[in-house]
């Protein structure tokens, strides 16, 4: 349906229904495809989940999580909705209708602390890659790795990116999710000055090297002006944490998008308004961000009452106070 926008979403929905809703359903009239049929789908999916079992990869069948069957049901809902729209079925025959599925466990993402992205920011291995800028401007921003592959020159203000599309992980211009997806990217001061040489180099780039893109649209870009890919950008950033680990530095295995999560962290430990980070996150209501960080919040607010509480307790007069009566039992 028209409701999927972006090239992400259609292999997606595409994917769920050859691998899950084909197989269960091709074969049975759409007329005929009842709610309980499908609250058995739902508890019979299973999908491949790759373990590591005495050092070797493997691929099990496991069963689905909550995510990934709440993505099924969407597409399938979409999928009668259309079809009553059609006329195929009647209104009050959508068989999606009341479908159970159990809620997916909210987990705190793992994140690095100041520490550990300073570390690796600043390491010679990190500053010599190509996927450098790249790497930089995701941490410090929050942006997805889709958001920082479509980020443009004509919409740079010189001290922040007006976001308008992504660029996904095959190439493809996508429209943003939501309204919300366009928003101003804030950069900080060393960041901008390193967007600023990175647009020197392109331009000699542009001069230098044959067959080079002259005017490069994009601000992310490679040896001949080309786009940076978004699995590119992921590839390398593991290959760097194990190369530095390898070092002995002893980084916190993560994916690319949690380098999006280590910066909402940053901002919350930091007692910014939840509506902030939701608008610099980009997601639409705050309910998304305090359902997704609320473990990081619970953890942050707790060790700002313990500190507000020591600070009434062990503070000028009171320290003195309290000290008194440990002095006389002396």
């Amino acid at each position: 349906p028209e409701r999927y926008q972006s090239e992400g979403q259609r292999r997606t929905i595409r994917g769920n229904f050859r691998k899950h809703i084909l197989p269960a359903f091709g074969r049975i009239r759409v007329d005929r495809i009842q709610q309980r049929d499908i609250q058995r789908l739902m508890h019979e999916i299973r999908v491949n989940k790759v373990i590591i079992e005495n050092g070797v990869k493997k691929t099990i069948q496991a069963p689905a999580s909550p995510a990934t069957k709440h993505k099924i049901l969407q597409g399938l809902n979409a999928f009668f909705s259309t079809c009553i729209k059609w006329g195929m079925i009647a209104k009050e025959e959508n068989p999606c209708e009341g479908i159970e599925l159990q809620s997916a466990s909210i987990q705190v993402p793992e994140v690095w602390s100041e520490e550990e992205l300073s570390f690796f920011l600043a390491s010679d291995t990190v500053r010599q890659s190509p996927y450098y800028l790249a790497l930089l401007i995701i941490a410090t921003t929050g942006l997805s790795r889709s958001e920082a592959c479509g980020l443009r020159w004509s919409l740079w203000n010189g001290t922040y990116f007006i976001l308008d599309q992504g660029v996904d992980a095959y190439g493809n211009v996508t429209d943003m999710k939501t309204s919300f997806r366009k928003r101003r990217a804030e950069l900080m001061p060393f960041v901008i000055e390193k967007i600023r040489e990175h647009r020197k180099r392109q331009q000699m780039i542009a001069r230098s090297v044959e067959g080079a893109a002259v005017w490069p649209e994009y601000v992310l870009t490679d040896g001949m002006n080309n786009p940076l890919k978004a699995d590119a950008i992921s590839k390398n950033f593991k290959k760097l944490c194990r190369s530095l680990n390898a070092d002995g530095a002893n980084l916190p295995d993560i994916p690319l998008k949690n380098l999006r999560h280590t910066f909402a962290s940053f901002m919350i430990y930091d007692d910014v308004n939840i509506r902030i980070v939701a608008d610099a996150l980009g997601h639409s209501r705050t309910s998304t961000t305090q359902n997704y960080y609320q473990g990081m919040a619970r953890k942050s607010m707790h060790r700002n009452e313990v500190l507000k509480i020591s600070e009434k307790l062990f503070s000028g007069q009171n320290h003195s106070a309290l000290e008194k009566p440990l002095e006389q039992a002396n």
